[in-house]
């Protein structure tokens, strides 16, 4: 079954602000059941944790094959 992952920052919080330590990778294919699949120092880091993740779990079988699409952030879809 193919997976779906999302990123998530890694956030330490005191009084005066909210500092991002890092970020994880966290499985959502089924919203009750996330689970977190690996930690990064950087956001790149972690997006292409999650880009292999999503990739690697294409293959299994019944999978649907990985769409591939993927926007960066600065990037908007074309009609």
């Amino acid at each position: 079954m193919t997976r779906t992952a999302r990123i998530e920052p890694i956030k330490e919080e005191t009084q005066e602000s909210i500092i991002v330590s890092g970020w994880r990778v966290v499985d959502v294919t089924e919203p009750k059941g996330k689970r977190e699949i690996s930690r990064h120092e950087t956001e790149p880091q972690a997006i292409e944790a999650a880009r292999n993740y999503e990739r690697e779990t294409s293959s299994e079988p019944g999978s649907q094959p990985d769409d591939t699409q993927d926007y960066e952030g600065s990037e908007l879809p074309r009609d």
